[in-house]
């Protein structure tokens, strides 16, 4: 993760696994269980997530605290997210004056964390022209997690959005993950782009979407097999042809 020197305030965000941490002996593999907060003076300013390994299971939103499960399928755990929701707000007040603290304790001493932010475009179904899909925008090495997130179709403007707290994962080294959805009816000649800015980052990190038929695997093999084929002859008449002139240079001595 990329790292740049902090002006005062310039302890972007700070992140903390509260002590929830669980390990579950399952198939015996271990699987934890944890609850990753984070504060920051940028939009989301507090986040609260659930996560089972990798995944994120629930989010809290702060604005109405309320409770958002990943998946319908979760629903019925609502209540259970986070049993203690006493202890929230005095977790986010804990992290917001830890942060402002080690904002003045640490200025031109610890460089700031910042992530080198990478996007990628790609369906959610396999493409058929004139045909309803839906275009997935992945955003990995998200760090601070404060993204926007502007859609374009051939240049124009579709959607500009920010996305809430509980739109975030959380990986293993504490940066984020997050994802932007599109539905879309491609055709030849269209052309898309995802177009995303992380505060406090004067880039703008692009990545593009242009629908082209795929070549059907089965035409692939075949052109891969003639060209085999064709190669091996071409081999086959080198060797002949070399063959002949060493063997009458040979006659020739």
């Amino acid at each position: 993760m990329p790292r740049l020197w902090p002006s005062r305030d310039r302890l972007r965000t700070l992140v903390l696994v509260l002590p929830l941490m669980a390990t579950l002996g399952l198939c015996d593999d271990d699987h934890y269980l944890s609850e990753v907060l984070f504060c920051q003076p940028s939009n989301p300013s507090l986040g609260l997530l659930k996560m089972f390994d990798g995944d994120q299971m629930f989010g809290y939103n702060f604005d109405n605290n309320s409770i958002s499960p990943w998946m319908n399928d979760f629903d019925n755990w609502r209540d259970q997210a986070f049993p203690n929701p006493s202890n929230i707000s005095f977790l986010a007040d804990l992290c917001n004056r830890f942060r402002q603290d080690l904002t003045e304790a640490l200025i031109d001493i610890t460089p700031e964390a910042r992530g080198g932010t990478l996007v990628s475009v790609f369906t959610a179904h396999p493409l058929q022209m004139g045909k309803q899909n839906t275009l997935i925008c992945e955003i990995d090495d998200v760090y601070p997690p404060a993204l926007t997130i502007t859609w374009r179709k051939n240049g124009k403007n579709l959607t500009t959005t920010s996305l809430p707290s509980n739109k975030y994962l959380v990986m293993n080294d504490l940066s984020f993950q997050a994802f932007s959805y599109l539905n879309v009816t491609p055709y030849q000649g269209d052309g898309f782009s995802c177009e995303v800015q992380v505060a406090g980052d004067n880039r703008t990190i692009i990545a593009f979407w242009v629908p082209q038929y795929p070549v059907p695997s089965d035409l692939m093999e075949n052109v891969l097999c003639g060209l085999a084929f064709v190669l091996g002859i071409i081999f086959l008449l080198a060797g002949f042809v070399f063959f002949y002139l060493a063997k009458r240079l040979h006659n020739t001595d």
